[in-house]
């Protein structure tokens, strides 16, 4: 507080003037409210004004903190599920597949954080949603506006965005039903959004058609992860089917590990010479712990990561090999498909002397 401020109250008041009329002149001259109060009150008063237990509102921005980034993990959580929902559904082949265990691994990682972050902003919301109605003032704190606002930034970004694309890719004609599907997505996701920041900072936090404004979009919004989320773990699977996914995945990288160790090898420096050149310098091994004790890259695991179980080897001739495993589930993949499999046992046969 400038030392002048206090003087002049002072001189104004020896004048004659009241506290309204110095309250008057001083917001007309530029000085803030709080400023001209407090200045009020210490000429005036031998007590200074006591402070509240949470002066400048650092629970308060914490709380809208924390409710803000749990909305934004949600809202970008379930786009990009349901992104990857209208990409299984409608396929493009012009453009690079990824696998499925990549994608199932990816929709886990999404249904992960919306569990976690939906929930936490519905809680977050009641908590100050109550604080805000006992004590309507807070609803103009500075921390929340700027927040709401930043929010509205945000989504309206994202509809200009995703209209200005739509646009473009109909001069282009190349408006396709998974593109308009994703379109619709950000449309609907970011115009909820930003009608229900919208209507948040216009209505009274006190009356009725706010509590309403509040059930409704927690209602429309639950509705929307639900069924995001329960579609979600009816593609991924349970977490023991997916337990049971990890385990047939490790049994291929195992596999992959042997049939290279093996190749190294059974054709050491031949390895590198073209094709036609190739030539068996030691014979195969007989056991896997052969592989595994004359691994040169790597030590491949050679027992059933489930049961514990060694896996199948078996040499044909004298350049070609059986190896086996019992896998849970079909492997089907447009990566090294030489490596798909159906559900149980299968053997997998090699010659070292081909790609």
């Amino acid at each position: 507080m400038s030392a002048d401020l206090p003087s002049f109250i002072e001189h104004a008041r020896q004048k004659g003037m009241d506290h309204a009329t110095i309250r008057m002149l001083l917001l007309s001259a530029g000085w803030k409210e709080k400023e001209v109060i407090e200045a009020l009150a210490k000429t005036s008063l031998e007590m200074p004004i006591p402070a509240p237990s949470d002066r400048g509102g650092a629970r308060e921005a914490f709380l809208h903190l924390l409710t803000f980034a749990s909305f934004y993990t949600s809202v970008v959580a379930i786009v990009v599920l349901l992104f990857h929902y209208i990409e299984l559904l409608f396929p493009d082949p012009a453009l690079t597949q990824i696998t499925d265990t990549w994608r199932l691994s990816a929709i886990r990682w999404s249904l992960a954080f919306v569990i976690v972050s939906f929930p936490s902003f519905v809680w977050l919301s009641r908590v100050l949603f109550r604080e805000m109605r006992s004590n309507p003032e807070r609803s103009w704190s500075a921390t929340r506006r700027w927040l709401t606002f930043l929010t509205l930034f945000f989504a309206s970004l994202a509809l200009g965005g995703d209209v200005i694309t739509l646009v473009f890719r109909l001069l282009e004609g190349e408006l396709t039903a998974r593109f308009a599907l994703k379109v619709l997505v950000v449309l609907v996701v970011a115009g909820l959004s930003l009608a229900y920041y919208l209507l948040s900072l216009r209505l009274p936090v006190d009356k009725p058609a706010t509590i309403r404004v509040h059930r409704l979009f927690a209602a429309v919004a639950g509705a929307i992860v639900l069924a995001t989320t329960g579609w979600g773990f009816f593609m991924a699977g349970s977490p023991a089917t997916a337990r049971l996914q990890r385990f047939d995945d490790r049994r291929i990288e195992d596999l992959q590990t042997i049939h290279d160790e093996i190749q190294d090898f059974s054709l050491g420096q031949s390895s590198f010479e073209p094709l036609a050149d190739r030539k068996l310098e030691h014979p195969l091994p007989a056991t896997l712990e052969q592989v595994r004790n004359s691994a040169a890259h790597r030590r491949p695991g050679i027992q059933d990561p489930e049961t514990g179980e060694p896996y199948p080897y078996e040499v044909v001739s004298e350049t070609r090999y059986r190896l086996c495993g019992k896998f849970n589930f079909a492997r089907d993949e447009e990566h090294t498909p030489v490596w798909n499999h159906p559900a149980g046992a299968h053997c997998f046969e090699f010659d070292v002397l081909e790609p």
